[in-house]
């Protein structure tokens, strides 16, 4: 799959419009199209742009990682790599949350994954007060 077809598919996957990525992405709904339709490559800059509104890294959109899993499970891994990569969370509760990525039922945005950890936290507190 191209960069092109995958920015496409992660669009559709996330329910996405057009026009609402390309809000998103600061780009022109019209370059937006043109990608799509593989009439033109995204430059550098503008695949960054596309990637970080769709919650992937560039390197997805290329293909060179979880290019072998199934579109769900791949965006579960990305938005995960993603939300780690702020710091907040301790090593031990990233090894958990790593774990759970890995498995089909888990979050496929930074939202969810924002919403499992709050959830968690505050189930550690009940748990252990």
């Amino acid at each position: 799959m191209t960069a092109n077809q995958r920015v496409k598919a992660v669009r559709v996957y996330r329910k996405l419009k057009s026009k609402e990525l390309a809000r998103k992405a600061n780009v022109s709904p019209s370059e937006i199209s043109l990608i799509e339709s593989k009439m033109r490559m995204p430059s550098i800059d503008i695949l960054q742009r596309i990637a970080a509104a769709l919650e992937v890294s560039t390197s997805f959109l290329l293909g060179e990682i979880h290019a072998d899993l199934p579109l769900g499970e791949a965006l579960a891994r990305e938005s995960f790599h993603i939300f780690a990569r702020d710091g907040r969370l301790p090593p031990e509760e990233l090894d958990r949350l790593r774990e759970l990525s890995k498995k089909t039922s888990a979050p496929q945005s930074v939202q969810g994954w924002r919403d499992l950890s709050s959830n968690l936290a505050l189930y550690q507190t009940l748990v252990n007060p």
